[in-house]
């Protein structure tokens, strides 16, 4: 069951790399934001990002369906993560509400604490890819 190792390592890498570079970039990260969440269409890159994740999420979930065994940890990367995915969707991308929310987060030290909380995300994705 390659692929949805290769899906967990993929999101541990997206995950540290925007950690990273949100934490780097502190408050001036909300014009990332604005621009993904502040207006009414997506751009173009949010836009690229979201088809390749699906791409990836789709190829993983193949070799999930077809492998012989299905892991605890495979169950987690195929079921879970995709609905806290959506749920994520629902409450900010596609909420207005939750857009509002998002792009009102401002200065360095309230970035950095977002990227700080996501990097927790990292370790528990590679146990998953170990497990998968």
């Amino acid at each position: 069951m390659m692929v949805p190792k290769v899906f967990a390592l993929v999101l541990a890498s997206a995950v540290l790399l925007t950690s990273v570079m949100i934490y780097v970039m502190g408050g001036r990260f909300q014009a990332v934001e604005e621009r993904a969440y502040g207006g009414a269409r997506r751009p173009w890159w949010f836009a690229m990002g979201l088809v390749a994740f699906a791409a990836l999420y789709v190829a993983a979930l193949v070799g999930f369906a077809t492998a012989p065994e299905r892991t605890w940890a495979a169950w987690i990367l195929m079921v879970v993560i995709p609905v806290g995915a959506v749920l994520k969707a629902g409450l900010v991308i596609l909420n207005p509400s939750g857009r509002a929310k998002v792009i009102a987060i401002e200065g360095d030290r309230a970035w950095r604490r977002v990227a700080l909380t996501r990097a927790v995300l990292v370790p528990v994705f590679l146990l998953l890819a170990y497990y998968a």
